[in-house]
């Protein structure tokens, strides 16, 4: 099911799987090693929080990717992830401490998808990345999207939920992006 069709869906679906849950940390330098180590050669999208912006680019399973300047020392946080994985590090100090997930492998869980669209719309298309843009709020993103012929673009998460032994509640306690995908309208040029 799309990310699209699961936003439409009424309800949302209890699904189950299997994750792996690790802590992992890295120096400010080490990020396309860790990455070396946990993606392997597997493609996956970055998105970066800096203290003035948010960067979008790529892992092509040797290297970070982007339009912008590329500097983890100047990262606050980040994720990286494709379908299958997500690495998510926010910087302490003077390295990156966070933890990996890895779907298909591991422990059994239940997990919930949703699906968020994004603000702006698809004005440009150019060379795997599209141009979201939103006058009114005057805001504007390029994120890395192989489908980029749509008007507008969201993100898929993955919302893990557990229970707590001692209490019997259930809830949700951690979540990772998946993918971005296509949200609809016509398609452009």
């Amino acid at each position: 099911m799309s990310g699209l069709d699961l936003a439409k869906n009424i309800g949302l679906k209890l699904c189950e799987g299997k994750s792996v849950f690790e802590p992992v940390e890295c120096s400010l330098s080490g990020v396309e090693n860790l990455l070396r180590e946990k993606f392997k050669a597997n493609r996956a999208v970055l998105v970066a929080w800096r203290i003035q912006n948010i960067i979008w680019g790529e892992y092509d399973g040797e290297k970070i990717l982007t339009r912008a300047e590329m500097t983890p020392e100047n990262w606050l946080e980040f994720r990286i992830f494709n379908e299958a994985a997500e690495i998510h590090m926010k910087r302490s100090a003077e390295k990156f401490i966070g933890r990996y997930v890895q779907d298909l492998e591991g422990k059994d869980n239940f997990y919930v998808d949703s699906f968020s669209r994004f603000w702006g719309e698809n004005v440009n298309a150019t060379d795997g990345y599209i141009n979201l843009r939103d006058e009114q709020r005057k805001l504007q993103m390029e994120i890395p999207c192989a489908e980029n012929k749509f008007k507008w673009y969201g993100l898929l998460t993955r919302n893990y939920i557990d229970s707590d032994a001692a209490t019997g509640l259930s809830g949700y306690v951690d979540y990772r992006f998946v993918a971005i995908e296509p949200a609809g309208g016509a398609e452009i040029g």
